[in-house]
């Protein structure tokens, strides 16, 4: 594994790993709200069987700077832009998941050439086609910043796992916690963070992103209105979706298995150029 640092445009300094087969197909992963790349858990290594994996902490998180308030996806995304760059990376696929998502959009149409197959999970384009998450919803999230990590997380995965898996692997949210007291969050953090996805609005210009794209939903998504996915694609010239049925807002954490092989399937097809 290769570990490092890149710059953002402001200075900001992220963190990256690279693992995987060095002759492998790269692969960009892109996490979501108050997640770290520590949060991938199994779903990562599953991939690095086929492909060379690119992860990092979004700016706000992990052993990513927290710059001063405020920020945007478009930052987020020259910020994964500048990892592919200082990685050595010059074009990888990529899977966004929820924020990850909205900032995948924003990389493949702001640096497209340094993106291949785009994977958007459980996101949303924003702007004037999107539907918000619910108030309760945004206000339990809020809530966190008060929470220590063991109520933080268990509150986090109401909203993010559905309730079958939840009752049935419990250990998750105790995975979740050692992660969080590992890298604590900080309240700027995910303000930074909620307030890039509050105002991400990609949907005018959604028709000019033409990269091969896979959008992927859970259809029993508590936290993000899946009515945003079925917009996302019909916004996109070479989108097709899919559903996870079932599946929660963090269906790579429910089911690792069934995503890799959708995503690595995906992404063995052609690319357009």
């Amino acid at each position: 594994m290769i570990r490092g640092f890149a710059r953002g445009r402001d200075g900001t300094r992220l963190y990256w790993e690279l693992a995987g087969p060095e002759d492998a197909p790269p692969l960009l992963l892109i996490r979501g709200l108050a997640r770290s790349s520590s949060y991938w858990l199994g779903f990562r290594p599953l991939l690095e069987r086929e492909r060379r994996v690119l992860v990092l902490d979004n700016r706000g998180v992990g052993r990513s700077d927290t710059p001063p308030l405020f920020w945007t996806t478009r930052d987020m995304a020259d910020d994964a832009a500048a990892v592919l760059a200082e990685s050595g990376v010059e074009r990888a696929d990529v899977f966004g998941i929820s924020l990850g998502g909205m900032i995948a959009q924003e990389l493949a149409l702001r640096h497209p050439h340094r993106v291949g197959h785009l994977v958007l999970a459980c996101t949303s384009p924003g702007g004037a086609g999107a539907r918000p998450i619910s108030p309760r919803a945004a206000l339990s999230l809020a809530r966190t910043a008060r929470m220590g990590p063991r109520e933080a997380q268990a509150n986090n995965a109401r909203w993010v796992l559905a309730p079958r898996f939840l009752a049935e692997r419990p250990d998750i949210v105790e995975a979740w916690t050692q992660i969080a007291e590992r890298e604590p969050s900080t309240t700027r953090g995910l303000l930074g963070q909620v307030a890039a996805a509050a105002r991400h609005d990609a949907w005018r210009v959604l028709p000019h992103l033409t990269h091969e794209t896979l959008v992927l939903c859970g259809d029993a998504d508590a936290l993000m209105p899946p009515v945003n996915s079925e917009r996302l694609a019909a916004r996109l010239p070479n989108a097709t979706l899919e559903w996870v049925p079932g599946g929660g807002h963090d269906f790579p954490t429910e089911r690792p298995e069934e995503t890799a092989a959708r995503v690595l399937a995906f992404c063995r097809g052609p690319r357009l150029a």
